[in-house]
């Protein structure tokens, strides 16, 4: 058996992983094709002390992504071979804890926190509701549908939006499933104490090892190899493929897939599109649609396949884009600033959302060095756009528009950091990255928008990503892409145990007790 894996990403090179330790597929008979120059998909990194880092976007972590856990546990850091990428993440997390002091700031600078995050008795009515409504009955519906105006503007949805993504226009079924998914979390949001985090930048803590590991294995790792196209055995009601053409550097080349052999794809990305700006130069955006291309061709010739369009397109950009920014910094005078407004340890409090800010501002200074090798007297820290493309507070342009010179100064504008203002900016490079998908796992959909991933006749062609219908766990996670993969990696070799059951707090007693305590003690939730 051979195994073909269309897609480096996290959800490719744990499919590897699945396939060696679960399935017993020799390292040798397994390949990897990136269309980019090394593997990473939506946690690459890019750029150098000198024109500044680029960490475009990443994912949160928490206690309970076994699929990706299971799997680490077995991957040597790079840091330190003698412990396990599992095993320096828990300890990184159990040493440097979040301990967020700040976590919403209003225009004027003042800490937003209260009894209950805010919530009244008929939020919590709501919610309940939300949960109670099967997700059959939710298809196509939005957020907004269920809940006032009123609770947008809550410091519980102000912090629930600005870590998860959640708009009022988004899917009802999606927050539903984060809902349960996530209850555990609820008391210590304002704090995001139950949120993990990478000891270093997700790229080089997580990839970097899980690739050096495959390397060892034998795996074979095609980079700059764009699949054009997925041959199919025309057979009515079958889904057998029988050849991949691809273009390496612009030659094209064609690959028999055997009956016995197995094709793993990953269908579309929330790095799609990505463009990377300058501190003088504003991002300018491509809409090229390669990434989700092979999807489209698959979903043009069965609706087992599910319709691409849901997430992809021109009309789909407005209400899935972000833009995050990248500032390297040689001064301290930042990191200073904000540890008196908010009185949190730099590289342990987490988000901090400037909830006046037009662009709805979040921002995160890293635990130093957040890159190995990052040069001694250089920081990093990161932030993200909710609402790109509105019009700045205090520069009056999109932020989609704006160079980095320009996202810097309306952050320091909304945080009154005048004084230090010539300071920050001499000292600091501020590189955007717009991200026009980077959102969309949100919009609404129905049930059968995304394929399985195995979908229905298929012999030998599984599905992952972030795009696949995985039943009650949720996207935007590496966890959902590492257990899509499983799946379709168990389903149709037969070998190997099945994933384990996905963590559903809403069956935790302890989890349903916390989230309780927030109506009948409010104090519980201050940090």
């Amino acid at each position: 058996m051979r195994a073909h894996i269309v897609g480096g990403g996290f959800g490719g090179l744990a499919a590897a992983g699945y396939l060696i330790e679960n399935a017993g597929v020799s390292g040798q008979n397994i390949t990897i094709y990136e269309a980019e120059e090394r593997m990473g998909g939506g946690l690459p990194l890019y750029g150098n002390p000198q024109s500044g880092y680029v960490l475009p976007a990443g994912s949160v972590f928490d206690a309970e992504f076994r699929c990706t856990f299971e799997l680490l546990a077995k991957i040597p850091s790079t840091r330190n071979p003698a412990v396990s990428v599992r095993d320096e993440f828990f300890t990184f997390n159990a040493q440097h804890p979040f301990n967020n002091r700040s976590r919403l700031i209003d225009g004027d600078l003042r800490i937003m926190h209260g009894p209950r995050f805010g919530l009244s008795l008929l939020d919590g009515f709501d919610l309940l509701r939300l949960v109670l409504t099967s997700e059959a009955k939710l298809e196509g519906r939005r957020i907004d549908e269920f809940f006032s105006q009123k609770f947008f503007a809550t410091e519980f949805w102000l912090i629930y939006s600005t870590i998860m993504g959640s708009l009022p226009q988004h899917s009802a079924a999606e927050l539903r499933r984060y809902f349960n998914r996530t209850l555990h979390l609820f008391p210590a949001l304002s704090d995001m104490a139950g949120i993990l985090r990478t000891p270093i930048d997700q790229y080089e803590a997580f990839i970097v090892p899980l690739v050096d590991w495959l390397r060892e294995k034998g795996v074979n790792f095609h980079s700059r190899s764009f699949i054009k196209d997925i041959g199919l055995v025309p057979l009515p009601g079958r889904i057998t493929v029988d050849r991949l053409d691809y273009e390496r550097d612009g030659v094209p080349i064609s690959v028999p897939v055997e009956l016995e052999d197995l094709v793993l794809v990953s269908v579309g990305s929330q790095a799609a599109d990505l463009a990377i700006g300058s501190m003088n130069e504003p991002v300018r955006p491509t809409r090229k649609g390669r990434s989700w291309e092979i999807w489209r061709r698959l979903a043009e010739g069965s609706a087992a396949f599910g319709r691409p369009d849901v997430f992809f397109g021109e009309n789909r950009v407005s209400d899935s884009h972000w833009v995050t920014f990248t500032v390297t910094t040689t001064g301290t005078e930042f990191i200073d600033e904000m540890f008196a407004l908010t009185s949190s340890e730099a590289g342990r409090g987490g988000l901090v959302s400037l909830i006046g800010s037009n662009w709805m501002l979040s921002l995160s200074i890293f635990h130093q060095p957040e890159i190995i090798g990052q040069p001694e007297g250089t920081h990093l820290w990161w932030g993200y756009g909710l609402f790109p493309e509105r019009m700045g507070n205090f520069i009056n342009k999109r932020m989609d528009e704006c160079t980095g010179a320009e996202i810097l100064e309306e952050v320091l504008r909304n945080l009154r950091f005048n004084a230090q203002f010539d300071a920050i900016m001499t000292s600091s490079i501020c590189i955007p990255c717009d991200l026009p998908y980077a959102n969309n796992i949100w919009l609404p959909r129905k049930g059968t928008d995304r394929p399985r991933p195995v979908p229905e006749g298929s012999t030998n062609l599984g599905l992952f990503g972030q795009y696949v219908e995985v039943p009650r766990d949720v996207a935007f996670t590496v966890e959902y892409s590492a257990r899509a993969a499983w799946e379709a990696i168990q389903i149709l070799t037969k070998r190997g145990p099945s994933p384990p059951p996905v963590y559903q707090a809403q069956y935790d007693l302890k989890a349903l007790w916390g989230a309780l305590k927030i109506f009948l003690f409010p104090g519980a939730t201050r940090p």
